[in-house]
């Protein structure tokens, strides 16, 4: 089992619903996003909006290629700008989980974590420290990442334990790096955004063992998302 997401234009958000009913992926979760490039570029490269849609689904092993011919053929994820889909391996996950997708497993299943080349970078921090964020992980090397809006449950009590002001209004920052990068990129961002700073951030990442629409791949969709 595998959790998969989906980041492409606004726009394509009823596409990508649509295809996603037509393949019988059972759990989906749809949320508005914003992507990081700058409005001069995004007018250089004549795209205007940069309004996302980020998809949320949670796919079996054997089909992941199949969504991955899928998203290319519809979405043209393959060409800049377009989107990106990678997947994130599950250490575990519930037997109705598992049987919304087909499958019916006798007992909780889990999976062995495999070596990733890909790291998604996962970044909460107060509303209005996304552009820290950016800035930040591009000093780095980072070549673009994913604003979603969202709401911190941290409470009273944990405001006064940790004694830092915790506002309940949050941007999580989704970024998509080579393993390589990780550390680099992470250090940037705590150093810039991080929970010492007024952002208030934290930031963790989750291992990504194949991904579609990264900048300079080429080939069949196989050695694309390697």
């Amino acid at each position: 089992m595998k959790a998969m997401v989906l980041i492409a234009d606004y726009s394509c958000a009823q596409l990508i619903q649509s295809l996603l009913v037509q393949e019988n992926v059972p759990c989906r979760f749809l949320s508005h996003a914003h992507g990081s490039a700058d409005s001069e570029m995004l007018d250089y490269l004549g795209l205007g909006d940069n309004k996302k849609v980020t998809a949320f689904s949670f796919v079996s092993d054997d089909k992941v290629m199949h969504l991955y011919e899928i998203f290319n053929n519809r979405l043209s994820l393959t060409e800049a700008g377009k989107g990106i889909a990678f997947t994130i391996p599950l250490t575990g996950a519930s037997g109705t989980a598992f049987a919304l997708n087909g499958t019916k497993p006798e007992k909780e299943e889990t999976t062995e974590m495999t070596e990733a080349k890909y790291e998604l970078i996962v970044t909460i921090v107060n509303r209005g420290g996304f552009e820290a964020v950016k800035e930040a992980a591009k000093a780095a090397g980072a070549r673009g990442g994913t604003l979603i809006h969202g709401l911190g449950l941290g409470g009273e009590e944990a405001a006064k334990f940790l004694g830092i002001s915790i506002q309940p209004e949050k941007d999580i920052v989704l970024i998509v790096v080579g393993k390589n990068d990780r550390e680099q990129v992470m250090q940037n961002i705590l150093d810039a955004a991080g929970i010492l700073t007024e952002n208030r951030g934290i930031c963790f990442s989750l291992p990504v063992d194949s991904a579609l629409g990264l900048a300079g791949k080429t080939g069949s969709i196989e050695e694309m998302v390697k």
